[in-house]
């Protein structure tokens, strides 16, 4: 199932971005975690990883509740995956994480990526559609320009 969401996550990727809402209005952090925090902060806030990779932990915080979080070679964060299946009552709405609400397609499937060039970011919502969906949020740092 996980395989599957990842890759419905990556498809998306390829639709093209929004940059309608105000970066203000974009989701920044999870559950106190944000890009650029630490790894001994993010363990403080999260607690133990399930699963401890050199560049990536992986939680499981409730039983409908999971969340990834990459770091770079300085430990720190690059990006956050959450993802809520099953009941997924407690995922954020959609106007908390890309700053507006979302029309769903036909079945309740929704998506929509923007990007913050200006604060370094951008920020997805992806929901799956039929009788299980499930939701995924994603905040990700975008590459730094060489300069």
């Amino acid at each position: 199932m996980r395989i599957l969401l990842c890759l419905l996550a990556l498809a998306f990727l390829f639709i093209p971005i929004s940059h309608a809402a105000s970066a203000d209005s974009l989701i920044t952090e999870y559950r106190g975690i944000f890009i650029g925090a630490t790894r001994d902060q993010v363990h403080e806030k999260l607690g133990k990883p399930k699963y401890e990779y050199p560049d990536e932990d992986n939680f499981e915080l409730t039983e409908n509740e999971s969340a990834r979080v990459f770091f770079d070679a300085d430990k720190k964060v690059t990006a956050i995956v959450v993802t809520f299946a099953g009941k997924i009552e407690s995922a954020p709405k959609p106007n908390n994480v890309v700053g507006e609400a979302i029309a769903p397609g036909a079945d309740g499937a929704m998506y929509k990526m923007v990007r913050a060039q200006e604060k370094g970011f951008w920020v997805s919502y992806v929901k799956s559609g039929g009788d299980s969906p499930s939701v995924i949020i994603t905040v990700q740092a975008l590459p730094k320009a060489k300069g």
